[in-house]
């Protein structure tokens, strides 16, 4: 084996938006094309993503295949094609109505999502928020008028402040309840405690025998900063912001410049 060779990883963990998908929510061809590329050459492809199961299989679709997902900030691991499930982690029962319930009395006006299984509810306000072709279902009225169901995460926004000023609001909240999270939209994530995308993919790489030190990782926002660190090598696009950037081994190009797609092609 040559050296070239040797420095190739066998995983590469990929964010989505601002990272993999274009400022508009695309994917281009060269990406598709070098993904495609990397799986030929037996290298795992792992999508880790924010977003909920259903829409990160919409993204998987459109990019043209992966190997895994780790979605919701790393509660969910799914092994594709298969579907199968790897990892389900939720939030414990009694706290999303509790929560829900402390923080429209402290800052009325809090709009709410919650992530299940394979979908979510979300109150008028939230398709707004999300990329343009994002698949969601209609608005409800209210979360807590949802038959019981186990909510994987809980997802909060409001109309009237400015995203930092509603999450210095919404810290003082929820306490330690949670983990508390933003993957670039514009909206707060409340998921279980201690979980996030490094530790899906520590996980994951321990179940497929590969070695962390032979694993890549591109991120962009702070809910990429665990997996960046985690990686042997990191990559945070140049559209990050300052934090991330610090986080990652190297800098890679923006996103609307292909800067996954560059990065990976000099793996051959």
């Amino acid at each position: 084996m040559n050296d070239r060779e040797s420095d190739r990883p066998e995983l590469v963990a990929i964010d989505v938006d601002g990272t993999l998908a274009r400022s508009d929510g695309s994917f281009s061809k060269k990406t598709c094309e070098t993904v495609a590329k990397i799986r030929s050459e037996n290298i795992k492809v792992v999508i880790a993503t924010g977003r909920p199961l259903i829409v990160a299989f919409d993204c998987v679709q459109k990019l043209g295949g992966a190997d895994f997902v780790v979605c919701s900030n790393g509660a969910m691991t799914v092994e594709l094609p298969s579907e199968e499930i790897l990892e389900d982690i939720y939030l414990p029962s009694e706290l999303p109505e509790s929560l829900v319930t402390s923080l429209r009395a402290k800052i009325p006006g809090a709009a709410f999502a919650f992530e299940f299984q394979r979908g979510v509810k979300a109150q008028r306000g939230f398709a707004e928020r999300l990329p343009s072709g994002v698949p969601i279902g209609e608005p409800i009225n209210d979360v807590l008028d949802l038959d019981p169901r186990p909510v994987r995460k809980i997802l909060t926004w409001h109309d009237d402040y400015e995203l930092s000023t509603f999450g210095k609001m919404i810290v003082g909240v929820v306490g330690d309840n949670v983990e508390i999270s933003s993957s670039g939209l514009d909206f707060f994530e409340f998921g279980t405690i201690g979980v996030n995308k490094a530790t899906a993919l520590e996980k994951l790489t321990a179940r497929l025998k590969i070695d962390n030190g032979k694993t890549w990782a591109f991120g962009d926002e702070q809910n990429d900063i665990e997996m960046l660190r985690w990686a042997g090598q990191s990559y945070a696009m140049s559209n990050a912001e300052h934090s991330v950037k610090e986080a990652a081994d190297f800098i890679a190009p923006s996103n609307d410049e292909d800067g996954v797609a560059v990065t990976l092609e000099s793996i051959f």
